[in-house]
């Protein structure tokens, strides 16, 4: 993962045509859940609004992935999810924490390639960009997401509203040093805007994907309770821990 947008393909949908490779993503793990509270970075609500313009209906926020035999869930930034077929975990990675300066998504992170090696075997495929790609370039990294699908599916037509759309320009991911350096000078505090969604657009967007999201986790889905491990049906409507009375876990 050393340039940004990585881009990650599982390895048993390469060199395949787009009709086996759509056989093969139906057997894609799908999501379990919902996240209550999902935490979002600085430039996520943007980037948010900038997903929903190129691929309404298909983004998804909070959306739990189970890990088998551990308690906690991975939480994708955003997850594209096309007719439950084709799954796309999209992460923005920023270059250090805002609150404690601590460097993050550095080059060569275990955790990272952990968390990516999950998503993969589990049928999806894994974007990451930087945080100052989808806030100076959000148009180009649409188009890195559209030529993805498009070459996976064989569907061309995608990449039509990206013609006039400059392609996304590398950017070299940091080392741990440059991150602790970015963070002593406040990079982020360059590029990051205070710009915020009027009030009624954001709650019709928040409350049509808080229904989207529920279409994804049915009723035959199964969750963990974070506090005590405890195995917890989906109701249909909401989800509380019977053995501690845990409900701030999914909805």
């Amino acid at each position: 993962m050393e340039k940004l947008p990585t881009i990650l393909i599982p390895p048993a949908l390469q060199r395949l045509t787009p009709t086996e490779r759509l056989e093969i993503l139906r057997q894609t793990v799908r999501p379990v859940g919902i996240h209550h509270s999902a935490p979002k970075g600085h430039s996520e609500t943007q980037f948010e609004r900038d997903l929903w313009q190129y691929f309404p209906g298909k983004i998804y926020t909070g959306l739990l992935v189970q890990r088998s035999g551990l308690q906690q869930p991975y939480v994708p930034d955003f997850a594209y999810i096309d007719s439950s077929v084709l799954h796309i975990d999209i992460e923005v990675d920023e270059p250090y924490s805002h609150i404690s300066k601590q460097p993050l998504h550095v080059l060569d992170c275990p955790k990272d390639a952990a968390r990516n090696q999950f998503f993969l075997d589990q049928g999806w495929v894994v974007i990451r960009f930087s945080e100052a790609q989808v806030v100076k370039t959000p148009a180009s990294c649409c188009k890195a997401i559209a030529a993805t699908i498009a070459s996976l599916t064989g569907n061309n037509a995608l990449m039509t509203p990206f013609r006039q759309i400059p392609t996304l320009k590398p950017e070299r991911r940091w080392s741990r040093e440059d991150a602790q350096q970015m963070a002593d000078s406040a990079y982020r505090d360059s590029y990051l805007s205070s710009a915020s969604q009027p009030e009624p657009q954001k709650k019709r967007r928040r409350q049509n994907q808080a229904n989207q999201s529920a279409a994804i986790a049915n009723s035959q889905l199964t969750f963990y309770c974070p506090i005590c491990g405890e195995a917890v049906r989906w109701q249909g409507h909401y989800v509380q821990c019977s053995t501690c009375g845990n409900d701030q876990f999914v909805v």
